[in-house]
């Protein structure tokens, strides 16, 4: 893996660790200021996005919110994989929340897209199941 593909890969789990800890202060450190992160789930079958999210401050004030709706958050089995000379990260990881109001839990396995520039993330693109966060969070689907 060459030293750009390495550095991604730390910055990829530089942020998950961060967000397993509820670090919203080192998630910021690892990105850009005009981060993009995507929630590529549909819940109505399509192909367009569940969210989209722009700018640090928008980022990191939805994962703050989620942040203080999960007690415990877990990323298990991760498996990092650098392409396009480094700058992308693909990150499977199998993820385990516990929601803070009623004790559910909420399991889900991940895909997460890292691309990252002048040593950075830049932008995110998740993808999950939507019928297992639909049973969870009671999102409803179609």
């Amino acid at each position: 893996m060459s030293p750009e593909g390495i550095h991604a890969v730390s910055l990829a789990a530089t942020y998950l660790d961060a967000f397993e800890a509820g670090d919203v202060t080192e998630m910021a450190n690892v990105l850009t200021d005009d981060i993009v992160h995507t929630l590529a789930m549909s819940f109505d079958g399509g192909t367009e996005p569940y969210l989209v999210l722009t700018g640090k401050d928008q980022v990191l004030g939805f994962f703050s919110d989620i942040l203080q709706q999960v007690s415990q958050r877990v990323l298990s089995d991760r498996r990092a994989n650098a392409g396009a000379g480094g700058e992308v990260v693909f990150v499977e990881a199998v993820g385990e929340a516990v929601l803070a109001g009623s004790g559910t839990l909420y399991r889900n396995v991940y895909v997460f897209k890292f691309e990252c520039a002048d040593g950075k993330v830049r932008r995110i693109t998740e993808y999950a199941n939507p019928v297992a966060a639909h049973k969870a969070l009671h999102i409803p689907l179609g």
